[in-house]
């Protein structure tokens, strides 16, 4: 199943209502993580888990805001009326508030999943926009949604072992040709993976990818693992299991 099962109704015509759009796409995550924090008074891990996110998600609006004034010279106007919330967000955030057994795995599960969605909005503006601007913020708002859901991944991964009290560390990598390497072997392992395996095979290759974007600091190392990670999704995507199964 795609990450979207709609493309974006409209085309987004300007900088101005794509810095908006990603401005109230933030605002409404925020907005739902405080809701959960607040319904999960009684449990205070998972509280304090959402407070986190909603202070992370706290901190993107306020990089969409410095954007907009270094783009535009002004905070983005209110998102164009034409706009809603991408279906398959907005689905998960009801299906996430609708629980009455989550776990910091699924919590986080779903938030990773958002940020990949997300991700896939972002890149479908930027391969149909209407103008080389709009393409160019929309690329670069795309990247910073793969570095959010590597960073998520990672907790999430963190979570699903803690909860079953083990855990394996993931081969990683510190640099572009250490990543080479690394890419190698894990292309190797999901090539002589069986039919049966492909999927999980595939969902380690992206908390893989996570995991070396995450530790990137140079800027060869960062782009290549950004494309290793967009493949690695789409890949997973198209496996058609892409609900998250913990990466063992």
């Amino acid at each position: 199943m795609p990450l979207l099962s709609q493309e974006p109704a409209a085309t987004i015509a300007s900088v101005d209502d794509l810095l908006a759009i990603a401005l109230a796409m933030e605002e409404e995550a925020v907005r739902r993580y405080l809701t959960l924090a607040e319904r999960q008074r009684g449990a205070p891990d998972l509280a304090a888990l959402f407070q986190g996110l909603a202070d992370e998600e706290g901190r993107h609006v306020a990089a969409v805001l410095r954007s907009a004034d270094s783009l535009l010279g002004h905070a983005p106007v209110a998102a164009p009326v034409q706009w809603h919330l991408p279906p398959d967000i907005a689905r998960s955030w009801e299906e996430v508030e609708a629980s009455v057994r989550l776990s910091p795995y699924k919590a986080l599960s779903i938030a990773v999943l958002n940020e990949e969605r997300a991700f896939a909005f972002y890149a479908y503006v930027a391969a149909h926009a209407a103008t080389p601007a709009v393409a160019s913020q929309a690329e670069a708002l795309a990247r910073e949604e793969l570095r959010h859901a590597a960073q998520l991944r990672r907790a999430r991964r963190h979570a699903y072992h803690q909860e079953r009290g083990t855990f394996i560390p993931l081969p990683t990598a510190d640099d572009a040709a250490e990543l080479r390497a690394l890419a190698d072997m894990v292309e190797a392992e999901l090539a002589a993976a069986a039919s049966a395996q492909k999927a999980a095979a595939a969902e380690r290759a992206v908390d893989i990818y996570s995991l070396a974007l995450d530790r990137m600091a140079d800027e060869e190392g960062v782009a290549l693992a950004q494309t290793l990670l967009k493949t690695a999704i789409e890949r997973l995507v198209s496996l058609g299991n892409h609900s998250p199964s913990g990466a063992e």
